[in-house]
């Protein structure tokens, strides 16, 4: 399992890297997201120009994700399809951009059953902890007696097992299981159309969560998540200001480049995994 999971992400990097007219292209969508990101945050709905664009970015980000989606689902599925059969194609940028811009719509199709399941996980995990009476921002009271506590070693705080109990449902929710299901489902709308995707969701199901498909995700999401987290919230001190800008600079193209990178080798890592054919239960002998 581990030498078909390497040989995946290593086949989807090299993928990826030969056909930088496309990259370019992802690239681009996935910056105007990201300025469309900031501009809807940064925009204070004070007057009613602001109220509009506020409205409009509001609506072009969701659509922008979904497009960026289908580009780089697109040339994962098909693609490494015609590569196990002999076949090579390439697509281009035109031809990427055209299809992603007729197709993403099927995207958000198939994506509305996820995006009701996180709303309602969502809602589930805040009714818990208001009825447990927890709050994931307040720290946990220590049960030290004050004249105990020393000035040089403070109390160890006890684990609150129902706080770290939310947060790892919290994140596995939303950092692995709806993430890895919605990757094969945009995979199997774009290789098969949205009718094929539907008629096969409880294979497509099961097959996301088959161990390969975990490991390769797991493996992406330190690329695309982990690293570029400790890279854009860890500080680099310089007694020059134009130095620390330049480090600054320096750490955000990193982080851009590795969650684009990242995220897209990881889609095409586990498109060659869900086009590759599924093996047969073996039937063993009475």
């Amino acid at each position: 399992m581990l030498t078909e999971t390497f040989h995946s992400i290593v086949t989807a990097t090299r993928n990826v890297f030969r056909n930088w007219p496309s990259m370019l292209l992802m690239a681009a969508v996935y910056a105007s997201l990201l300025a469309l990101l900031y501009l809807l945050v940064a925009i204070r709905e004070a007057t009613l120009p602001q109220v509009i664009l506020t409205f409009l970015f509001a609506v072009t980000a969701p659509l922008l994700f979904f497009i960026l989606q289908t580009m780089i689902a697109s040339g994962s599925a098909r693609q490494f399809a015609k590569e196990d059969a002999g076949e090579t194609e390439q697509l281009t940028a035109g031809s990427l951009l055209k299809r992603s811009l007729t197709s993403f719509w099927k995207l958000i199709l198939i994506s509305l059953p996820l995006i009701v399941l996180a709303i309602l996980i969502a809602y589930l995990l805040g009714r818990a902890q208001n009825h447990f009476g927890q709050n994931l921002n307040e720290p946990a009271i220590s049960t030290t007696h004050p004249m105990a506590q020393t000035a040089s070693t403070p109390p160890a705080r006890p684990i609150n097992w129902r706080v770290a109990l939310f947060s790892t449902i919290r994140y596995l929710a939303f950092g692995l299981v709806l993430p890895l299901a919605a990757i094969h489902l945009w995979l199997a709308t774009v290789r098969d159309g949205l009718i094929g995707a539907v008629r096969k969701i409880a294979t497509l199901l099961s097959r996301a969560f088959a161990p390969q498909s975990v490991l390769i995700y797991i493996a992406g999401f330190i690329v695309f998540a982990v690293v570029p987290y400790f890279l854009l919230f860890r500080t680099t001190q310089s007694q020059h200001a134009w130095l620390e800008l330049s480090f600054l600079v320096a750490r955000l193209v990193v982080v851009f480049a590795l969650t684009l990178l990242g995220w897209t080798i990881t889609v095409r890592a586990l498109g060659r995994f869900s086009s590759s054919p599924q093996p047969e239960p073996v039937n063993e002998a009475a």
